[in-house]
């Protein structure tokens, strides 16, 4: 007995062009991920002067996270190049201490020592909240690359929109469709 989902013959679909087959599929897939992995590659080249590369250095010296967005740390510099120039000579002062330090609990202390903690707390608040404090008023740099989001990472999304409108916390989970009982009477 045959058993054929469609009703055209076997050949008429094997000739037909607009099917994809897996392997073309799989191809494809490859394919994008790679050209995504280059574009990582691409975007290590974007720290093109020398002060973007220090001041990256710098946020990782303070950070301690060595994976810091180097577009991330681009705009940063940039924000505080262009909002805040008396701050510029502080700035490079911390890149000088962070250069000699070696972790950040000691590059903390030596900006402490040398009067530019709160440059410091002011830029390790930057990275962790994703907005920073300018002359000018606060400038949001980046939601997804805050860093106070990556202790949650799997089991909070980035609140960067209401995930499912207003007061989506208040209906069921998904996959629930009555409340549960309480029985034994717990509260």
């Amino acid at each position: 007995m045959s058993t054929h989902l469609s009703t055209s013959p076997p050949d008429a679909a094997k000739s037909n062009s607009t099917l994809i087959t897996r392997r073309a599929l799989l191809g494809g897939t490859a394919l994008a991920i790679l050209g995504l992995s280059a574009n990582n590659e691409a975007m290590a080249e974007t720290l093109v002067t020398p002060d973007e590369q220090a001041f990256h250095r710098l946020s990782v010296a303070l950070t301690g996270h060595d994976d810091l967005s180097p577009v991330t740390s681009k705009r940063m510099f940039e924000v505080l190049r262009r909002d805040d120039e008396p701050g510029q000579q502080r700035l490079f002062a911390l890149v000088t201490l962070a250069d000699a330090m070696q972790t950040p609990a000691s590059l903390k202390a030596a900006a402490s020592a040398a009067g530019l903690e709160a440059e410091f707390m002011r830029l390790l608040t930057a990275w962790y909240t994703g907005t920073i404090e300018t002359p000018n008023g606060p400038v949001v740099l980046s939601y997804q690359e805050a860093l106070m989001y990556r202790p949650v990472a799997d089991g909070m999304t980035v609140p960067t929109y209401c995930n499912k409108g207003p007061m989506w916390w208040t209906g069921l989970p998904p996959q629930i469709n009555r409340m549960p009982i309480n029985n034994p009477r717990v509260l």
